[in-house]
């Protein structure tokens, strides 16, 4: 297993939530980095603000014994000899928590004359492991409700040397087995841990695959909310100045995703966020403009969408049975993804390729002499064909040049021999070639004197001459 895997495990056991550690800043004072980060996300915003701003902020002194149990789970954890290689590395990641929990906030704004009615900011630190662990603080990310429902959730992202593009999802959201729970009263874009599952949704394989095949698959087009989207010149222009993962070079792979509105219908409304991962200031106003045109133009994208191509309509009622009457099992979009995840957290070794990994196997595919095959040349074969002989060496057999061949049937002839024992012809004699007797309509047509029943008669006295001759 890779070290980046056997990371994403031990993080996965811990299961750590920053959102356990929040509190109000009404309550507790707020740490340095958390004022200033709070008064550059609202300072672009600040004539539109019409009510008191509730924030919060990540408390190690309220929550020290909380802390504490979470760092000796850590200790315990790190004690499995699977660790032994990174267990140096992985005991500065208790310090790095600190500090994550240190640059976490979240402030809900509202605000006036815009699309939502409160908007939301929130920093999104993260420890990434390359090589060895590093917290990364530089990511922010605004978000909100809208008082309508699109038809299918949305995403935007960015694929290397393409143009950036809205894409649709094909099923349900990858959460990493997050659930979410309909029965809680609080708005969803209050509930921490589902934005927390949202933005790590976009580093998922499963959510880049519906980037990349609406690209390559559906030649970006066809979805009509997408290609109402896409037509918006100022809302492009604003979305492609976002810092994705992959101007920051926090992600090696190809496409990185920033973007997305998620529909709900039960509460008639549509969140939508977007993230920056900037490291200059002016990330805070390129975001929010970002959310603010996203949010804006999905407030009048079409509401019926048809299905997209190639996609089959689900049974309007009943369970699917076949002729003799049996019921056949069947799964919602949703139940796929989820066994997907499954699937994929606990199989964190599925062996992956790069690009030249590929290139290699077609390469190999191609030629039809995979690496390291071995190749013999012909008297290697011919060593090998003795072997196999029992080592007996049979010579391959030879024509007998000193018996001769019957000239009519080729038949091998003994010398003395006078004539062929199957054919009776006298050794020496020569073979006789069979005479041909044209065609009737070939003498009609090679012989413009001749009508044809002249020459069927001339050819009826030539048979009864050689009778008598015979």
């Amino acid at each position: 297993m890779s070290e980046q895997k056997l990371f994403q495990v031990f993080i996965n056991k811990i299961e750590f939530d920053p959102a356990e550690y929040l509190v109000s800043s009404k309550e507790h004072e707020l740490t340095d980095f958390q004022k200033k980060t709070i008064e550059s996300a609202t300072s672009i915003m600040k004539e539109n603000i019409i009510g008191e701003i509730q924030s919060f902020g990540g408390n190690l002194k309220i929550n020290e014994e909380k802390f504490k149990e979470l760092e000796n789970k850590v200790n315990e954890e790190l004690k499995n000899e699977e660790y032994a290689d990174l267990k140096k590395e992985l005991k500065n990641y208790i310090k790095l928590l600190r500090e994550i929990i240190e640059k976490t906030c979240v402030i809900i704004i509202p605000i006036k004359e815009m699309p939502w009615v409160n908007v939301l900011f929130r920093t999104v630190p993260r420890i990434i492991f390359n090589k060895k662990l590093e917290l990364l603080d530089n990511a922010i990310a605004y978000y909100g409700e809208i008082k309508c429902v699109i038809s299918r959730s949305t995403i935007f992202g960015k694929m290397k040397d393409e143009k950036p593009l809205f894409a649709p999802i094909m099923g349900a959201i990858d959460l990493g087995g997050y659930r979410l729970d309909e029965s809680q009263k609080e708005p969803k874009s209050q509930r921490y841990s589902y934005i927390s599952a949202i933005i790590n949704s976009f580093d998922s394989i499963i959510t880049k695959n519906h980037l990349a095949k609406y690209h390559e698959g559906y030649q970006r087009h066809g979805d009509p909310i997408c290609d109402f989207l896409m037509k918006d010149n100022e809302l492009m222009n604003s979305m492609e100045r976002i810092t994705s993962g992959i101007e920051s070079n926090r992600l090696t792979s190809d496409i990185a995703i920033f973007s997305i509105a998620i529909p709900h219908s039960t509460d008639k409304t549509t969140l939508l966020l977007v993230t920056d991962e900037g490291r200059d200031p002016n990330k805070y106003s390129r975001c929010f403009e970002a959310l603010l045109r996203f949010s804006a133009e999905s407030c009048n994208v079409p509401v019926q969408q048809p299905q997209m191509p190639g996609q089959v309509s689900p049974p309007s009622s009943g369970a699917i049975r076949t002729p003799g009457g049996q019921e056949l099992k069947s799964w919602t979009a949703e139940e796929l993804a989820e066994e997907t995840q499954k699937r994929m957290s606990s199989q964190p070794d599925i062996p992956t390729w790069t690009e030249d990994d590929l290139t290699k196997f077609a390469s190999e595919r191609e030629t039809a002499l995979p690496e390291g095959m071995e190749v013999w040349t012909e008297e290697e074969l011919q060593e090998l064909s003795k072997k196999r002989q029992g080592g007996l060496d049979i010579p391959e057999w030879k024509i007998d040049e000193n018996m001769k061949e019957c000239a009519k049937c080729g038949y091998s002839l003994r010398p003395g021999w006078s004539r062929c024992p199957v054919c009776e012809t006298p050794v020496g004699d020569k073979p006789e070639s069979e005479p041909i007797e044209p065609h009737i309509s070939e003498l009609s047509e090679d012989s413009e004197e001749h009508t044809v029943e002249e020459t069927k008669k001339e050819l009826s006295e030539d048979i009864k001459e050689e009778k008598v001759d015979q």
